[in-house]
């Protein structure tokens, strides 16, 4: 993926430069952290909360407390992983640090394992697999390390697994690498590589792991209509000369994905997954593909012009204005004048790998009730799975960002030696557009942490509880309805990680079909319990209310 000559350069740089860059990424991506003495972390204390119960239940399962699949909230159905994202490999990373540090701290140093993993391969790839030249590659790790979307969406953790993109980019290349040079060897072990970890991250986080394969697909398929290799013989042939390592990487592919797929079939059939109705609001708008959101510190004046043509939330995930222009000269020059930006010859991959961009940004937007995605949505494995659509762009940052700097890094080559000032004022433009107010750091130790461990534990007598409110002074969250549907649902699945106690409540991307555990405060939220106790053959239930005298009591 080259659209010119690999640069002559030597890959790695002085490593201090390298230290240096990381050290300042991490700063600034972590700065809200830092300010608040490591006491406040990402998201809210909804869904981080629910992120962190799935972290304790690997920590619980790699100590032989847990069955693997089956967490302790939502009891007592069986497979319960399945009803949200795994977090396989996070939980793994998790339960190091909790040997040094308390959930919330952990979950934080989680996800600063993770941006290191993404700053680090981000630039290998560039520097070493693409061997693109030192300036680009600690430019494009630096930005997608700190890039818009990234900072805005922090409060989804399992988002940044989008670190393992250029992991998985990095394999890929050296597959081809590998089968170019007929190191078949080589080349089946980039392939098994990459292919458990596509098994592992989807186990994972479902969201940013199919986009990558869904991506991958859709870069294939332009890549043999552009190489000329659609033609049946000719793929037959092309299918022949690689059948080795496509049948190394489908098979240990087929055995990894198991354990995901024994999971998440069964609540898929369950569910039957997002309706498309679901959907529609969360698809692309024509203008998301620049919305950064208001409180982008260099755009967010232009979002606010626009107003509703620019909603917030989750459309605000789009590239940065400049970043985006820069992008789509190169895709312009590359898919339809079939020229690089400096007048150059453009390879098949390149174009293939820029034409994917295009096809797949199309395929999300949506104009009125009108979108492609619809059909994506039907005939795609996977597809039902996921709401959020607008995530795409998050996982689009990686290939934008390879897009834009790959096209003009000749051009910024000959920059630094004839016009050094305007090379330094557009990669500080780039930088600057991409840093925001908005950066969700809403979990505190302090608080969240200390109401919670300092609980009673429930009575040995206990089979399994639930809450009505795990805390003595419960502030609203967001609004009433809300209120109603989060906070004490959230609590009890990461105190029943805690205590390793099953609570029949939670809340979760879907729930069982019987969940009726909304409104605590009703007057019927009891006699709801009650009804689900006895529908499912539940005995010593125990009741949880911080708020009375007598916190813990039997469910009559």
């Amino acid at each position: 993926m080259s659209g010119q000559h690999a640069d002559s350069t030597p890959a790695w740089p002085d490593p201090a430069a390298v230290v240096l860059t990381y050290g300042v990424a991490m700063l600034l991506f972590f700065r809200k952290v830092i300010a608040s003495g490591f006491d406040q972390g990402f998201s809210d204390r909804a869904d981080g909360i629910i992120e962190i119960s799935i972290l304790e239940h690997w920590r619980n399962v790699l100590a032989g407390a847990s069955t693997w699949n089956v967490t302790n909230y939502f009891h007592p159905y069986p497979a319960t992983l399945g009803y949200n994202d795994g977090y396989f490999l996070y939980g793994m990373v998790y339960a190091f640090w909790r040997l040094v540090a308390d959930p919330f701290l952990a979950d934080t140093l989680n996800i600063a394992t993770f941006k290191t993993i993404g700053f680090f391969a981000a630039y290998a790839l560039v520097a070493r697999s693409l061997r693109w030249g030192r300036g680009a590659g600690l430019l494009v790790a630096f930005l997608f390390t700190n890039a818009n979307g990234l900072m805005v969406q922090a409060g989804h953790a399992q988002l940044q697994s989008i670190a393992l993109l250029p992991v998985a980019m990095i394999l890929a290349v050296a597959v081809r690498h590998a089968e170019q040079a007929r190191r078949r060897g080589a080349a089946c072990c980039a392939a098994a590589g990459l292919a458990l970890l596509l098994a592992a991250w989807l186990f994972t986080a479902f969201y940013m792991a199919w986009f990558t394969i869904f991506f991958g697909a859709v870069f294939a398929l332009c890549w043999v209509v552009m190489s000329g290799q659609w033609r049946p013989i000719a793929l037959l042939r092309l299918a022949v000369r690689h059948n080795l390592v496509l049948e190394v990487g489908g098979i240990v592919f087929a055995i990894a994905a198991i354990p995901f797929l024994n999971v998440y079939l069964p609540k898929a059939r369950e569910t039957g997954g997002q309706s498309y109705q679901a959907v529609l609001p969360y698809l692309v708008l024509p203008l998301d593909p620049v919305n950064v959101g208001t409180a982008n510190y260099m755009w967010g004046w232009l979002v606010r012009l626009l107003g509703n043509a620019m909603p917030e939330g989750e459309h605000g995930t789009g590239i940065p204005l400049l970043l985006f222009i820069l992008a789509t000269v190169a895709l312009w020059q590359a898919v339809i004048r079939r020229r690089t930006v400096n007048g150059g010859a453009v390879d098949a991959v390149f174009r293939a790998f820029a034409a994917a961009i295009l096809l797949c940004w199309l395929l999300t937007i949506r104009v009125g009730g009108v979108s492609a995605w619809a059909l994506v949505y039907d005939l795609v494995p996977g597809a039902k799975g996921m709401r959020v659509v607008l995530r795409f762009q998050l996982f689009l940052i990686l290939p934008v960002l390879l897009l834009g700097i790959g096209a003009w890094r000749t051009r910024a080559r000959d920059w630094a030696g004839r016009r050094p000032i305007l090379l330094a004022g557009m990669v500080a433009l780039l930088i600057a557009e991409q840093f925001g107010s908005d950066v969700p750091v809403q979990v505190s130790r302090s608080q969240d942490g200390a109401a919670l461990w300092s609980l009673s534990s429930p009575p040995k007598e206990c089979r399994s509880f639930y809450v009505v409110s795990a805390r003595r002074d419960a502030p609203l969250y967001v609004d009433a309805e809300r209120t109603a549907l989060y906070p004490h649902n959230v609590d009890a699945m990461l105190l029943a990680e805690h205590w390793q106690l099953p609570t029949i409540n939670g809340f979760s991307t879907f729930n069982p079909p019987d969940w009726d555990f909304a409104d605590p405060d009703a007057a019927n939220y009891d006699s709801r319990i009650a009804t689900y106790a006895v529908r499912h053959s539940l005995s010593k239930v125990c009741r949880l209310d911080a708020r009375g005298p007598r916190v813990w009591s039997f469910l009559r």
